[in-house]
């Protein structure tokens, strides 16, 4: 099987890059950090040379079994002290970016018939995201994007699905997590990436406990929201 995984030097990414390989998969990635069988390139380039480049590669390189969205940033902070640039940069690379991708590998025929596209959003999908409002705006427009494919897709034999995991623990979280912030309760990625592969639902949850939220999300939007304020937003700086 022929994987693409973008985001793939790290975190999420990189664990579902390690989880095809071991189970056999050829798997390419794209990232910021070039490795083995990878394409550097930032999701939020609009240089049309770039990704012309990444088509160039692509090209050889597929076409694809599996394709996951993986790659994302985020911001954290009250709304109005984050620079402009950087909101839109959250959004060029969690949703414009992933976009243009699908649009590229579409158009030159590089998703295989029978194959999965996968897009990574968040559990923010179910909340409000208080301290976080560009990621979870990003991650929710990825989200309608997935579902919004899910049927035309489907009438060409490729199956869409969405994943919305909740905290892990890696890289990305500890970045933009609040200073001190606990480890304790976060998913492993290892195991976040074994439940996305394995699952066969459209929509994706990893962990017993991101399930709860994102029910409690949607019989109680207002509480966990709250909750969300205390946990993050109450905690920055």
């Amino acid at each position: 099987m022929k994987v693409l995984v973008t985001g793939g030097a790290s975190g999420l990414g990189a664990a579902l890059v390690a989880a095809c390989r071991a189970r056999g998969d050829e798997v390419c990635a794209i990232d910021l950090d070039p490795a083995e069988r990878s394409w550097a390139h930032d999701l939020g380039n609009t240089d049309p040379a770039a990704w012309a480049a990444l088509a160039d590669w692509l090209a050889t390189q597929g076409p694809f079994d599996l394709v996951i969205l993986s790659a994302g940033i985020s911001a954290t902070g009250r709304f109005e002290t984050i620079p402009l640039a950087q909101h839109q940069n959250v959004t060029a690379v969690n949703l414009a970016g992933p976009i243009r991708l699908v649009h590229l590998l579409e158009s030159g025929h590089l998703l295989r018939a029978g194959g999965r596209l996968i897009c990574i959003a968040s559990l923010s999908c179910f909340t409000g995201y208080p301290g976080a409002a560009s990621y979870a705006a990003s991650k929710d427009g990825l989200a309608g994007f997935a579902r919004s494919l899910r049927r035309p897709m489907r009438k060409r034999g490729i199956t869409v699905q969405l994943a919305c995991p909740g905290p892990m623990d890696t890289p990305h979280a500890t970045r933009y997590a609040p200073d001190g912030a606990s480890t304790k309760g976060r998913l492993a990625p290892d195991r976040a990436a074994q439940a996305i592969l394995n699952a066969r639902s459209f929509t994706i949850i990893p962990g017993a406990g991101p399930k709860l939220a994102a029910v409690l999300g949607r019989l109680a939007p207002q509480t966990l929201t709250r909750l969300m304020g205390r946990v993050l937003f109450s905690k920055l700086k």
